[in-house]
């Protein structure tokens, strides 16, 4: 079974990201520039799962990759035409063997295109940079404005300890789950289970279906507003609307949020934050056990 490694969330403005998401509580890690002239500050959770602000740092670059058909660029271009500069874009599972990935995404019909190696710079918490490499292997549905996804296979990422970009002010320890909304939720059934590696559970609850794999949920526009209380249009493509963090304490988190002005609502067990600019779409916070 693949797990859920991250989540990438185009933004418009990586500053305008880093603020939102420091004010939410979130510890933001340093800036980090792709060579195909994507930018990230990434938010890392100790489950292993990060969130990933993506903004375009070098047009040029960026510009010149998409020419040259990359497929990691194609997919964040495809999405600011369709949607704007901010919401949910990809959802990435991590990879023992991205080559072997790709095989089983061109015989299942799901294949995005050529895998992509890289490697960057990763800037530590002392200040400390060392060159990381990634092999990403590609899945799509094929529909236009459904969310991409891609496998990520570390090939040489040097040793770090992150507890303290694990450590975040609000209490949270991880992704408890990414919530995708489209009209027809059986359509990419089997999209689904192909990447996640495992037989998407029918959810009772919500009018209209809906089903889940792990941590990912997909859902009708009317179950989504029925079980998290956010009214949607009808999305007939795959869109991501909802992150649900698990946190240690929701009481702590309320305290804050009201202390700093954070507009918020609760919604039976989960606090929702609607989206703002720097977070593309809504935040749920759930409490678990530590």
């Amino acid at each position: 079974m693949r797990p859920l490694d991250h989540l990438v969330m185009p933004v418009a403005d990586l500053a305008v990201a880093r603020s939102r998401l420091s004010a939410l509580g979130f510890t933001v890690a340093a800036n980090g520039l792709h060579p195909f002239g994507t930018e990230n500050c990434c938010v890392y959770f100790s489950d292993g799962a990060f969130i990933e602000p993506l903004a375009v740092g070098d047009r040029g670059a960026y510009d010149d990759a998409a020419v040259s058909g990359n497929r990691f660029v194609l997919g964040d271009l495809g999405f600011r035409a369709m949607y704007g500069e901010e919401g949910l874009s990809a959802v990435v599972f991590g990879a023992d063997d991205a080559a072997a990935d790709h095989a089983e995404f061109l015989a299942a019909g799901f294949s995005a295109g050529d895998m992509l190696d890289f490697a960057r710079p990763m800037v530590f918490a002392d200040g400390c940079s060392q060159i990381a490499s990634f092999r990403l292997a590609f899945a799509e549905t094929g529909v236009p404005g459904d969310v991409f996804a891609f496998t990520c296979q570390r090939i040489n990422v040097p040793a770090a300890d992150r507890t303290v970009l694990q450590t975040h002010r609000n209490g949270v320890v991880g992704i408890h789950e990414v919530v995708l909304v489209t009209d027809t939720p059986d359509r990419v059934r089997p999209y689904l289970q192909t990447l996640a590696r495992r037989a998407p559970v029918a959810l009772e609850a919500g009018i209209g279906g809906g089903f889940a794999a792990d941590r990912i949920s997909v859902l009708s526009p009317p179950a989504f507003a029925d079980i998290h209380g956010l009214d949607l249009h009808p999305a007939s493509s795959l869109v991501g609307r909802l992150i649900v963090f698990a946190i240690t304490s929701l009481a702590d988190l309320r305290r804050q949020f009201q202390r700093t002005g954070i507009d918020h609502h609760m919604n039976g067990t989960m606090l929702i934050v609607p989206p703002q600019a720097g977070q593309g779409l809504a935040f749920a916070f759930l409490e678990v056990d530590a």
